[in-house]
């Protein structure tokens, strides 16, 4: 009988060495410049593996030495030490329905440079699509002297991370595209492909949520709508990639534009950007087609009707928040997308929720709107290298 395999005393070292190291940089990106004695008194690390790891982390480029801090002690001076963020860049790409917006993102979750956005104008075909994204970061390499690490793809979508395939996407017509063959190495770097849902998820948890929120659901809402779902800091994919497809969550409320799922008032058709637009033109307070961006802005000038139509949106999110929170009972639930174009909206959601929800609970704590900005998706992104650089940077930047 064969006896179990026993991983060899390298491998034992480098896993060691690896822990040590991505526990380092971790503590760096949260809490911000260290000297070499509270990183390894913060991480109940030896003085000697502090300085190793900092040490092979600074001749790497990955650190940075910043200036003395000054003190009256007598010893020697306490120099922090601090990310070398804008040495190491990562590409994020995201694949919406209309465009497809393409930028650099630096260690710490920054945008760097402008975004670029790449209009579809009807032209969906995969190869396409990929085929210009790449162009476009080509451009986007010689404008910076940092080292690009690798790219992230995200689309919204079913979308197979192990293998960076985008099973189906509904909106967009794609079924089984296989993104990193269509790539075939014209992205720089390690090439990572997920679904935006999941990719905002990690966003959060790298650069937004705070790190005591220990599960959370990620509600977005745009021209698609999705989630992704954090348990104890872990991303949950569900059979088939399939957790998160919040898009036909039943509602009390009329649709307002047909779904492809053949129901009526589901998330999608009721709460969707293309739902409140095609109500608002019924309403006739938008006279022709036009986007959820330009409801807004009557809304935002006093446009009664038009601010009753996105608060009335708001409270059917309320309603599907309120169905989430009873399933799954996580720590918070944010809310992302248009629903902010008007942040006091989020105050309608709360509202509606509290009406829908069978448990008491705090409004405020529990539903929160994200802290991401308008690169939100770009950065998210990125963040799918970036979530790997933090594991282990060494096998990025070798």
């Amino acid at each position: 009988m064969r006896s179990p395999s026993v991983p060899s005393r390298a491998a034992a070292t480098y896993d060691v060495r690896r822990h040590n190291v991505a526990a380092l940089l971790r503590a760096l990106l949260e809490e911000g410049p260290a000297p070499r004695v509270d990183l390894a008194e913060r991480l109940s690390m030896s003085s000697g593996t502090t300085t190793r790891i900092t040490a092979e982390l600074t001749r790497a480029g990955l650190l940075q030495e910043l200036p003395a801090l000054t003190s009256g002690d007598a010893g020697r001076p306490r120099v922090p030490l601090d990310l070398a963020s804008a040495r190491f860049h990562a590409v994020g790409i995201h694949v919406g329905l209309r465009r497809t917006t393409v930028g650099l993102v630096d260690l710490r979750g920054r945008p760097v440079g402008d975004k670029i956005r790449i209009p579809h104008g009807g032209e969906l075909d995969p190869a396409t699509v990929v085929g210009e994204a790449a162009e476009r970061v080509a451009g986007l390499i010689p404008t910076t002297s940092a080292q690009i690490i690798g790219t992230g793809f995200t689309t919204v979508g079913r979308v197979d991370a192990a293998s960076g395939r985008i099973r189906d996407h509904d909106m967009l017509g794609w079924t089984d595209v296989d993104i990193p063959a269509l790539a075939a190495g014209r992205f720089p770097g390690l090439l990572v492909v997920d679904a935006t849902q999941r990719a905002l998820c990690r966003a959060e948890m790298w650069f937004g949520v705070d790190p005591g929120v220990r599960d959370f659901v990620h509600l977005y809402i745009g021209n698609v709508v999705g989630a992704g779902i954090v348990i104890d800091r872990e991303l949950h994919h569900g059979q088939n990639e399939g957790a998160g497809h919040v898009a036909h969550l039943p509602l009390s409320r009329p649709a307002q534009l047909p779904c492809e799922c053949g129901r009526g008032g589901c998330l999608m058709s009721v709460a969707g950007d293309r739902a409140v637009v095609s109500r608002a033109l019924r309403e006739g307070v938008l006279t022709e087609e036009r986007s959820v961006h330009d409801l807004t802005e009557r809304a935002r000038r006093g446009d009664s009707l038009a601010d009753y139509l996105l608060r009335d949106r708001a409270r059917a999110i309320g309603e599907a928040v309120a169905t989430v929170h009873d399933l799954l009972a996580p720590d918070q639930i944010i809310v992302f997308g248009t629903p902010l174009l008007v942040p006091d909206h989020i105050t309608e959601i709360r509202r509606e929720a509290r009406r829908w929800m069978r448990r008491d609970f705090d409004a405020d704590q529990l539903i929160k709107p994200s802290a991401l900005d308008d690169d939100a998706p770009v950065v998210a992104a990125a963040t799918c290298v970036l979530e790997r650089f933090y594991a282990d940077p060494f096998a990025l930047i070798s």
